[in-house]
């Protein structure tokens, strides 16, 4: 094994593993994306997305000259952000002897697994001898494992597959070990440096992915930012000009920013038209950080510590709630392993007087998260329809009385396993709980009543919970997210099923004058449904311009829809918006609608209103009236797509 690494090392002194190749041309087209992480509350959204024209000349012995030709950038909110030049550009021969990501900023001087004393710094394993397609062509290759021999020093953690004819790097896929990281900021690195056979003779970048992840390094908040950049060489030119302008080393230079937003070049039809982009699925960059702790024998290789002051969400350390009043927490977690973490957190709500509190153990194993979580006294939504972010539910219990929640508590223990199922995301969870009544214990900042608390039936609830999520890229020029949910009780106090279908759509292009977004849900029950299980319409988030939650039942669905335009970008937006909502009572939820104090909405309940969406569109200040026995409905309200974090 020592043998081919040392022998592959002398072969990567000749740029590209070969010594005739004297100089080439290629052309790439890729996009660079800054995305907002909100882990379990709503994945990844994207902020920024940069599409990449370039040029690229390298000549042996003289280096390489890299040239943006086209620019343009995409805001899906606001940000200041300034990409370093190697996020907008690509690696060139394999990052050389040291790879550096960020300009050094990132990732710096980390000794190349293929490269002059690489076989005594790093360990090695052969996983695999292979033979690959690469165009119409069969290529024999290794597969080799790679991690340092000193885990506690900075170096790469990853697979390499080396020619077999001429030991030239085929492919690498790398992370890297915490020391290596620069920024104490980053919480990782990952690549994907992807080569081609050209001509049977030479192997030459034909796509490449680097992706680089940060969070705050003491504080584990639902929150974290991604950049990731993709290019695709796409027309190689192996017989150029002679490049006079190369005078050693690579440097990378940039048309006049006027005409890289003028370049019409594009080849790849997404590259020209913008609306056509959706963020990259995260899968494959998964995938290589589990490759690498899997290799790294499980250990941690995040950049941030191992333990953190942690929050479930932003509201768990400090909201307030009609049927809690002010409540502070905090808590810690701790990730003893690559795969392994522990979370805890514990509040106490003043007006009621008593502790809240939380822990989870998470492991992963192949492609399933599994999670074993146990809460007591957990302030809980009857929804199913979350109505408000909870800065909204604070400010709105604080001066409006009225958090748009109808709550209960809960005290339980949850078992789930989380998967890909093709291109779906499957959850499935055990739960046992114990459920209690909420009851009004807070006043408002005013005059102003609160909204009564509704009583439930207490009891307890073993039940089983299905999900089945997947977020389509472009499909029916909309951009969807769908899901289909199922729980499932029996065997405690109560007795029934609901199933509920999802679905959110926004158009493709983010950028268009004209914007328009979708949502809405359907959902019935069977059995006999406890109050707690009610399917509630009405109101904010679902048909505004009537009071909040009057209807409910067994049967219920909802439709929202907004259109607008832009007025001063990115600054405001003009908004109409429509929606329709109806709930059915049936023997199933007869006794417990009555109980609670809702009714059927006698018929489908439509709104209409307007508004106006303010920087970038992420604040909403909208008023809808009820076009049957509704009243106007003054609203303030995040976008959607920021909410679950708050």
């Amino acid at each position: 094994m020592i043998r081919i690494i040392r022998e592959a090392a002398i072969e990567r002194q000749e740029a590209y593993s070969d010594s005739t190749l004297r100089a080439f041309d290629a052309y790439a087209e890729g996009h660079v994306d800054l995305l907002a992480d909100f882990g379990d509350f709503g994945g990844e959204q994207t902020v920024r997305t940069d599409h990449i024209a370039l040029q690229l000349e390298w000549a042996r012995g003289r280096g390489s000259l890299q040239t943006l030709l086209g620019r343009r950038n995409v805001n899906w909110a606001p940000t200041r952000i300034h990409y370093h030049i190697d996020h907008l550009s690509l690696v060139m021969e394999n990052f050389g002897s040291t790879i550096e990501v960020g300009e050094g900023d990132e990732v710096k001087d980390v000794l190349h697994p293929i490269a002059g004393g690489a076989a005594e710094f790093y360990e090695y394993r052969l996983v695999d001898s292979m033979a690959v397609m690469v165009g119409p062509h069969t290529s024999q290759q290794y597969r080799i494992q790679v991690r340092p021999a000193c885990q506690d020093d900075p170096g790469v953690i990853g697979t390499l597959d080396l020619d077999y004819a001429s030991l030239a790097i085929a492919r690498m896929t790398a992370s890297f070990t915490p020391a290596t990281y620069v920024d104490p900021t980053v919480s990782s690195v990952n690549l994907e440096l992807t080569n081609g056979w050209v001509d049977r003779r030479w192997w030459l970048p034909v796509r490449q992915r680097v992706e680089v992840r940060r969070q705050l390094r003491w504080m584990d908040l639902p929150f974290s930012t991604t950049i990731r950049s993709t290019f695709e060489i796409l027309d190689y030119n192996l017989d150029p000009d002679p490049h006079y302008r190369l005078r050693g080393g690579h440097r990378v230079a940039a048309l006049p920013q006027e005409e890289l937003e003028r370049y019409a070049g594009w080849q790849r039809q997404e590259m020209r038209i913008t609306s056509e982009f959706a963020p990259e699925d995260s899968a494959r960059f998964e995938k290589v950080r589990r490759e690498a702790i899997s290799i790294a024998a499980g250990r941690y290789l995040g950049g941030n510590a191992s333990v953190r002051f942690f929050l479930p969400d932003l509201s768990s350390g400090i909201r307030f709630r009609r049927a809690e009043g002010l409540l502070l927490g905090a808590g810690a977690s701790w990730r003893p392993a690559g795969r392994t973490a522990l979370f805890g957190w514990a509040g106490y709500a003043f007006s009621r007087e008593k502790p809240e509190a939380m822990v989870e153990l998470r492991q992963g194993v192949g492609q399933t998260t599994l999670r074993l979580n146990g809460y007591l006294e957990r302030h809980t939504d009857i929804g199913p329809f979350p109505a408000a972010a909870g800065i909204v539910s604070t400010f709105g219990a604080a001066f409006r009385g009225d958090d748009y929640v109808d709550p209960y508590f809960r005290d339980g223990l949850a078992l789930s396993a989380s998967s890909p199922v093709g291109t779906w995301t499957a959850t499935m969870t055990a739960v046992w709980e114990e459920q209690r009544s909420a009851e009004l214990v807070a006043g408002t900042i005013g005059s102003v009543e609160p909204r009564p608390v509704r009583p439930i039936t207490d009891g307890t609830d073993p039940h089983l919970d299905l999900e089945l999520t997947r977020r389509f890229g472009s499909a029916l020029a909309a951009v969807w997210s769908v899901a289909f949910r199922t729980q499932l009780a029996a065997g405690g106090d109560f007795g029934y099923t609901r199933w509920t279908a999802s679905f959110e759509a926004t158009p493709p292009d983010p950028d268009a004058v004209w914007q328009w977004e979708a949502a809405g849900a359907v959902a019935l029950a069977t059995g006999t449904l406890p109050e707690q299980r009610l399917l509630l319409v009405g109101g904010r988030s679902t048909v505004p311009g009537y009071a909040f939650r009057p209807w409910g039942g067994d049967q219920a669905m909802y439709a929202l829809t907004a259109v607008s335009r832009e007025i001063v970008a990115p600054w405001l937006r003009v908004r109409v918006l429509g929606s329709i909502g109806w709930a059915e009572i049936t023997t199933v939820s007869r006794e417990a609608a009555e109980n609670f104090g809702v009714t059927k909405s006698e018929g489908v309940r439509p709104s209409l209103g307007a508004g106006l969406g303010l920087f970038w569109d992420v604040v909403r200040i909208d008023a809808a009236k009820g076009l049957d026995g509704g009243d106007w409905e003054w609203m303030v309200s995040g976008n959607p797509a920021w909410r679950t974090p708050l």
